[in-house]
């Protein structure tokens, strides 16, 4: 019989880091939000990605440094638990968790959505497709981490550079009317954008959960200067390609930035394409997700939050198998109510996006007890204001994160109640 282990294989290099911090931004958020946020918002949006463009460094920053320093396979779990205690902590999982819960069947759809511009499948396929690329997902990060890793850094150098081809192409097509043009555009759409775009940004998190997979975990700070020019230039360009050179119809009726751009630039084969770039590239930030998730769900287990089996590594692969099969099952049952509920993949992306901004309310607040000094002060204070702002704009959405927090609050409340001793004891 195979035995097991509790500890992951080190084997990420910086290489390894500025893929995993890229490929968690980019991916659907890359091909789709660009789109979103021109419907929303217009010309202003392009305001929006350069504002996000611009903090995300600062952001980003905190979350390396704090990732260095408490590697762990809970990633933002770990270092909020050392700042702000075990519970708040497990609260912050929880939120994750249940943001991917909702996130990743959202994102599963809009890759069922981009593979049936590629064959032709009628639409009423669409869940079946999204329900087995997460199947698909979770099998492949059952096997050897270092193959995974080697494979998915250069399918990911090819992917950016045909997505800088596209913008390329795009370019001598905008018209300079169209990024003043913003007429219709209100604060309503303007706030809704402003939380979309957030969806682009979040990730930078992300690669703390393969914190104890690095050799030195500094690996991560490293990496981050540039995958954080790399996202901000891609985002800022993108969002000045849709908005000066696609008409307002196009993107009032579709999310295919990509797929589109290169249908007005050369013609309908290129969106052939566009479309297969698309689905590439949003595999690849599921399977990071993926990775992500099954390591979040070890570290929850080794703090007691689930069961104990769903902390052991796989000694040959390197990977936590128990864990993601689980993780694999509530994507199956959030699947399932989308489709019985015949929610909008937009809400979805908010609802997410809500707890994604509520855990970093958290990690923000954690890094204000752990981060002294003045070398990360300013980036803190930038990082502090922006996710304020984004709280202040978005409250009407974090019933989400309200509504998971409370329903944590209350099973923590009765286990604790259940595991208390007796008050009085008998002889």
């Amino acid at each position: 019989m195979a035995t097991t282990s509790v500890q992951f294989r080190k084997h990420l290099s910086v290489t390894d880091g500025f893929v995993l911090y890229t490929t968690a931004v980019l991916g659907q958020s890359l091909i789709v939000l660009p789109s979103i946020a021109a419907r929303h918002a217009g010309p202003w949006s392009i305001a929006i990605w350069a504002a996000l463009a611009a903090i995300s460094y600062p952001m980003a920053r905190v979350m390396a440094e704090l990732g260095a320093r408490y590697p762990s396979a809970g990633g933002v779990t770990a270092f909020i638990a050392q700042g702000l205690g075990v519970r708040v902590g497990q609260l912050t999982g929880v939120l994750y968790l249940t943001a991917m819960a909702v996130g990743a069947p959202s994102t599963a759809l809009i890759f069922a959505e981009y593979l049936r511009k590629l064959t032709n499948l009628a639409p009423q396929w669409d869940i079946p497709v999204a329900g087995a690329e997460l199947a698909v997902l979770v099998a492949i990060n059952l096997f050897d981490v270092t193959a995974i890793m080697r494979w998915q850094r250069w399918v990911f150098f090819l992917c950016i550079a045909a997505v800088i081809g596209t913008i390329g192409l795009a370019l001598p097509h905008v018209a300079p009317t169209r990024l003043i043009d913003v007429q219709g555009y209100g604060p309503t759409g303007i706030a809704a954008s402003a939380l979309i775009a957030f969806f682009a940004f979040v990730g930078w998190e992300n690669a703390a959960f393969a914190g104890e997979e690095f050799t030195d975990p500094f690996t991560l700070v490293k990496s981050l200067r540039a995958a954080v020019l790399a996202v901000g230039a891609l985002f800022l360009l993108l969002g000045v390609v849709v908005v000066g050179s696609l008409d307002r119809a196009t993107v009032a009726a579709s999310d295919a930035s990509l797929v589109d751009l290169l249908r007005f630039a050369v013609g309908n084969a290129a969106a052939q394409v566009g479309a297969l770039l698309a689905v590439v590239l949003i595999f690849l930030l599921m399977l990071t997700w993926t990775r992500s998730g099954g390591r979040l769900v070890v570290a929850m287990a080794r703090g007691g939050l689930f069961p104990a089996r769903l902390t052991r590594i796989h000694p040959a692969s390197g990977t936590p198998r128990a864990a993601l099969v689980a993780l694999g099952g509530t994507w199956g049952i959030a699947l399932a109510i989308y489709a019985f509920a015949g929610a909008h993949i937009e809400t979805f992306i908010q609802l997410s996006s809500a707890n994604f901004l509520a855990t970093y309310v958290l990690i923000f607040v954690a890094a204000w007890r752990l981060l002294r000094g003045r070398t990360l002060r300013l980036s803190l204070i930038i990082a502090s204001g922006a996710v304020a702002a984004l709280v202040v704009v978005s409250l009407p959405s974090l019933w989400y994160a309200a509504l998971t927090s409370l329903v944590f609050a209350i099973v923590a409340f009765v286990r604790q109640r259940h595991a208390a001793p007796p008050l009085h004891s008998h002889q």
